[in-house]
């Protein structure tokens, strides 16, 4: 069964543009995405799903140094550059991986990809509902069943943001959600929306030792 990691990025964000090249703890946040992603056991091939405007080209090329593949494709429509992607790459489900998350969680791969592997089920994630801060959100998918919605959604909102439809019709789909074992606040914020973001996770990440992942134990089952 292959699984692949689709990382959806831009440098255009409207709150913090070219944050995706921002350094953070020394590197861009780009690397740290990468970096935690391959840290899991699965380590699933790493895909950029990145638009074709000219201001992406130095992300695009980041990624590639980064040993990386790109696929560019419309800048809006997020939903298209995925099939781009899937249609390229064959796997039989996928991560999709949002690119302001510089502290994900390794282990969160490997589990749902268990789950996944174990159950088939269409969507595999950890934000319904949320027990995770943001920023370590994980969602797997199937890519048959996300392939066969490529003509029925429609909605500019929901090709921008691939899996809210997937939650707004969840009676429709096999979703297994990942909880987290302990009360977490979940105002903390560790994804990058702003530029201050960058300083506030930062200090969040030197207060804890290099186990952090500890603070979010999972369910046992």
């Amino acid at each position: 069964m292959s699984i692949i990691a689709i990382i959806q990025s831009r440098m255009t964000s409207e709150r913090y543009p070219g944050k995706m090249l921002a350094p953070f703890l020394d590197k861009p946040m780009l690397a740290h995405v990468v970096d935690r992603i391959k840290i899991s056991k699965v380590r699933p091939k790493i895909i950029l799903a990145t638009s074709e405007n000219y201001t992406d080209d130095p992300l695009a090329l980041y990624a590639k140094y980064l040993g990386i593949d790109v696929v560019r494709g419309s800048h809006s429509d997020v939903f298209n550059r995925f099939v781009l992607t899937l249609n390229k790459f064959k796997c039989d489900a996928f991560f999709r991986v949002c690119g302001d998350s510089p502290l994900l969680l390794p282990y969160l791969f490997d589990r749902a990809a268990f789950i996944y592997r174990n159950n088939s089920n269409d969507l595999v994630t950890n934000i319904f509902p949320k027990t995770f801060p943001a920023g370590m959100s994980i969602e797997l998918i199937k890519t048959k069943t996300f392939l066969e919605l490529e003509k029925s959604i429609t909605d500019d909102e929901d090709r921008e943001h691939i899996t809210s439809y997937f939650y707004n019709h969840s009676k429709d789909f096999n979703i297994y959600n990942i909880e987290c074992a302990k009360p977490v606040d979940l105002n903390l914020k560790l994804s990058v929306d702003k530029l201050d973001d960058l300083q506030k996770i930062k200090e969040w990440y030197l207060t804890k030792d290099k186990d952090y992942e500890d603070l979010f134990p999972l369910i046992k089952e």
